[in-house]
């Protein structure tokens, strides 16, 4: 039977591994861990698929909200601040291994995708007061990061498909074998089944959206399903129960941390999914109150000791920054308070009064306060599939014999962390991915591989000479057939040429004349104009959208945007946003958002220059 070629549908639901063109190395799940694990393979001359059971790229990472701790990073010495992360390596050996090449890692993404202008230092919960987490001016800084990476890896994947594959709504089934080795997966997309050839790095994600008695949460700690979790449906243990069936270790399954500050939102406070508030407004000096208006906790403390201190205290439990406070998470609370996650205060008397209680802990300060009313929800996963972190087996998925399984690897949430004590401090989950990520990339592409620096891949990519001569071939052949097409001047045609034009004439008459034109809407010449910060348009499905004053405060950072205006950004759009999430934002002329000016190339017509909406 002849072997199918990449993407095409196999002949039964059940195929065994079968030979293909061009093997390339499969990561399963687009989350920054599979993101990071992809750029390390491109830059390694590997060719990558990603598949991503979801519509769009990006994963849980891409809503996280508290920053990559970075100890040692090049902010820090900038700021003048010398950390060892002692406080962090002594946990364990893998501890020491994360923390002593982590924050290159982390540096060596942000330089690549081009983030680090929006970088700051923030202090985050956990990491006793050091300020080693980096954030985001203005935005969520696993948004900014995912889609900046996201973005990268688009041009890559347009420009040379042969190096890179994106394919979103692709779930894998199960992983392909022959003996004891990985060899592929098996996937389904569109309701057909597909066969893909290649090592495999899962990179699929936690457990902890599943809340199903059948679930590996429902399974492995059946008491977690009922408490409230930040997770949504992605993180469902496609890694657990995929490498399992291969023979994969797995541990610290009943090992879920807790987050303590999920909002309990005014119009649903029973939903089980909770919106979890970013722990840089605790670093910034939020404060945790009981039912009583009294701080209970250290609000800087590791997420595992604060999620303790609520169970022995009273709720509901609010969590409370003063505006003055404020400041250097005021993007953060103004986002919360636009979603009515967070609400405002004239003053403390004010919440008190609300609270109807005497008064509350002087320590939050006076003036204004921002309230969120939070609880503790499930938030990321520390157990997993076990891999090794060190020497030959790092970013190996180990059997229950623990060894190495070939052609298996394993990064982010999906394996079980070597450090868990670690998984509680603000910041360590995203840190983990990227290190983790390029471990498995690493350990995927095998020894031997020449390194080349992605930026210079994506520039090879883009001017190829190759490519050159194709858009050259593509010009003149355009040229050709437009001068086929126009009509020679009476004068200039032979005696055979003006016999045909007078038969043609007597059988169909002479050419209609043009219909009137209706109207036209907005051209992509015009589109085009609209190119700068201050005068921002972008085509999102045929909409022409003017998002001025988006830019500022899009959640997913001022890049994701500024690389496509004056531009039809749908491809990528799509990529990363669920369908209906452009019109859900859409403001009126002159406020705070994205606003439809019309349709590309009918409907509306254009409208004038300038930019914001008003």
């Amino acid at each position: 039977q002849r072997a199918p070629q990449r993407g095409q549908p196999t002949a039964d639901p059940t195929p065994g591994p079968r030979a293909m063109s061009g093997e390339r190395t499969i990561v399963v799940g687009g989350g920054l861990a599979g993101l990071s694990a992809a750029c390390e393979l491109l830059e390694r001359g590997c060719a990558v698929t990603i598949l991503e059971k979801e519509a769009n790229l990006g994963g849980n990472s891409s809503k996280a909200t508290d920053g990559i701790a970075a100890p040692g990073c090049a902010l820090q010495a900038a700021a003048g601040v010398k950390d060892d992360a002692a406080n962090l390596a002594k946990d364990s050996p893998a501890a020491k291994a994360l923390v002593s090449t982590g924050a290159k890692d982390v540096e060596w993404l942000t330089k690549l995708i081009g983030v680090d202008a929006e970088l700051v230092l923030r202090a985050t919960p956990g990491h006793g007061g050091v300020a080693r987490t980096l954030g985001t001016k203005t935005h969520f800084p696993g948004a900014v990061v995912t889609y900046a990476t996201i973005h990268i890896l688009q041009q890559i994947a347009v420009a040379r498909p042969d190096k890179l594959e994106l394919v979103a709504s692709a779930t894998v089934t199960r992983l392909l074998t022959k003996g004891d080795k990985v060899v592929g997966v098996e996937y389904t997309a569109g309701g057909t089944t597909m066969t893909l050839n290649g090592s495999v790095v899962m990179a699929a994600g936690g457990f902890a959206g599943d809340m199903s008695p059948d679930s590996v949460l429902g399974k492995s700690a059946p008491a977690l399903t009922k408490l409230p979790t930040t997770n949504d449906e992605r993180s469902s243990g496609d890694a657990v129960t995929l490498c399992k069936a291969v023979g994969a270790a797995v541990e610290g399954l009943d090992k879920v941390e807790l987050t303590p500050c999920a909002a309990v939102a005014a119009n649903a406070p029973d939903s089980q999914f909770k919106l979890v508030v970013s722990d840089a407004i605790c670093g910034a000096g939020g404060r945790l109150l009981d039912a009583q208006g009294k701080r209970f906790t250290d609000e800087t403390a590791s997420s595992q000791v604060r999620v303790e201190a609520m169970g022995k205290a009273k709720g509901p439990f609010r969590l409370v920054i003063s505006e003055g406070q404020a400041a250097s998470v005021q993007w953060l609370c103004d986002f919360y308070a636009e979603r009515k996650v967070m609400k405002k205060y004239a003053s403390a008397s004010a919440l008190a009064k609300d609270m109807k209680v005497a008064s509350l802990d002087s320590s939050i300060g006076s003036g204004a306060l921002y309230v969120a009313t939070v609880t503790p929800a499930l938030y990321s996963c520390a157990g997993g599939v076990v891999t090794g972190w060190e020497g030959g087996a790092a970013g190996r998925v180990l059997s229950s014999g623990k060894k190495p399984i070939e052609g298996l690897f394993a990064a982010g949430e999906a394996t079980a962390a070597p450090f868990s004590k670690l998984w509680g401090i603000s910041g360590i989950p995203l840190l983990y991915s990227v290190y983790s990520g390029r471990m498995a990339g690493r350990a995927a592409a095998g020894e031997g591989k020449t390194v080349t620096d992605l930026r210079e891949v994506i520039i090879s990519c883009l001017t190829s000479p190759t490519k050159l001569v194709e858009a050259a071939e593509k010009s003149e052949k355009s040229k050709e057939d437009k001068a086929e097409k126009a009509e020679k001047p009476l004068e200039e045609m032979t005696q055979e040429e003006l016999i045909a034009k007078v038969k043609d004439l007597q059988a169909n008459g002479p050419p209609a004349a043009a219909a009137p034109a209706g109207p036209t809407g907005i051209s992509m010449e015009e589109v085009k104009k609209h190119n700068t910060k201050e005068d921002a348009w972008i085509v999102i499905n045929g909409e022409v959208v003017d998002v001025t004053t988006w830019i500022p405060i899009h959640p997913g950072g001022e890049q994701a945007i500024m690389a496509y205006l004056g531009q039809d950004a749908s491809d990528e759009w799509n990529m990363i946003h669920k369908p209906g999430t452009m019109e859900k934002n859409y403001v009126q002329e002159g406020g705070k958002g994205p606003v439809k000016k019309g349709k590309l190339g009918g409907g509306a017509p254009p409208a004038a220059a300038g930019g914001g909406g008003g």
